[in-house]
């Protein structure tokens, strides 16, 4: 799998009040073919996880990225990268990736392009040593990186995360979403963990919203931000 095929697709991050803006986006690994066709991420993911090959595929995601944000010179935004244990685990070869992209940049110098950054973990990550991210992540942290769980619902969702990790953001994993208003028991779990989730001061997201039916649905909830379909797919632009 040549790093040249693999590439960071962006989905906006948007705000659900009016009036709406974009605050953010999510990088999104795609590999492009030799015909130029683009495939998402759950098309070859399993088999990049089996090969061993999810850390270079976090390596090249983060790399774009970061280049993106230091290029960016519009409104404050946000970067949402998804990164691996195995990576996150490795400081540094993280260290020397930001180092080559971020003017000055560096894990443990708080410096304002990171502070537009946002890694995302999801539970499947953090089941397998929690202790040991936490450790990698404290120097991140300082230099201003902040931390999204990814997927909240879709696994365990140990309250064990938000306890002992400083959870800025938490994404609402979509499936859930999809069924709000139209499962009783969804909908009153996610608005408890809205509710659970301002109360500590962390922004929720929603993930998965392709209609306008589940973004009012969302928004009556009162979860400040969304993404999905509905507000755009993920592009190079």
């Amino acid at each position: 799998m040549a790093q040249s095929r693999i590439r960071a697709a962006y989905q906006p991050i948007v705000t659900l009040t009016p009036p709406r803006t974009m605050v953010g986006e999510e990088a999104l690994v795609r590999l492009v073919t030799t015909e130029g066709a683009v495939i998402p991420a759950g098309a070859f993911i399993a088999a990049a996880h089996t090969a061993g090959l999810v850390p270079a595929l976090d390596e090249v995601v983060l790399t774009e990225t970061l280049a993106r944000c230091v290029a960016w010179t519009g409104p404050p935004r946000l970067y949402f990268i998804n990164v691996s244990t195995a990576l996150l685990t490795a400081p540094d070869r993280l260290d020397a990736l930001i180092r080559a992209v971020v003017p000055g940049g560096r894990c443990r110098t708080d410096d304002p392009y990171l502070r537009s950054v946002v890694f995302e973990i999801t539970e499947r990550e953090l089941l397998s040593d929690l202790a040991a991210v936490r450790k990698a992540l404290n120097p991140l942290l300082d230099a201003g990186v902040r931390l999204a769980l990814d997927d909240f619902g879709s696994g365990y969702s140990s309250f064990l995360y938000l306890a002992d990790l400083p959870v800025s953001f938490l994404k609402i994993e979509q499936a859930l979403i999809r069924r709000l208003g139209r499962d009783r028991r969804v909908t009153v779990m996610v608005a408890a963990v809205t509710r659970m989730a301002a109360d500590l001061g962390i922004t929720v997201i929603a993930e998965g919203i392709e209609s306008a039916r589940v973004a009012r649905e969302v928004r009556a909830l009162g979860i400040p931000w969304g993404q999905g379909y509905y507000f755009g797919r993920p592009g190079w632009g």
